[in-house]
């Protein structure tokens, strides 16, 4: 049984990278560090801001919302996330092509 690099527990993935063993806890929280450090470094928010996140309600979008909201809470950000959605009408399983 591989074993994660950081706490010893039992790894459940590789991250990519850097090839190591990973528990599930320790990949969450190296992941939202990183993200945190980029957005510190980056300074991609000033506080006040209104940021709004595109949500189709995938997994991708659905990460982001709630990996921003718990960043902006922890940290304290300061911004007021939006989420947003676009109807375009489209109906299941009818053709656009006329």
């Amino acid at each position: 049984m591989l074993k994660c690099w950081n706490c010893g527990g039992a790894a459940a993935l590789k991250r990519s990278e850097d090839s190591n063993a990973v528990c599930r806890k320790c990949f969450i929280e190296h992941f939202e560090l990183k993200v945190h450090e980029t957005i510190s470094k980056n300074e991609i928010f000033k506080r006040g801001e209104r940021i709004a996140i595109g949500a189709s309600g995938g997994k991708d979008s659905t990460v982001l919302a709630y990996l921003l909201n718990t960043l902006n809470k922890r940290y304290d950000y300061g911004v007021e996330l939006i989420l947003l959605s676009i109807d375009e009408g489209i109906k299941v399983g009818v053709s656009l092509i006329m």
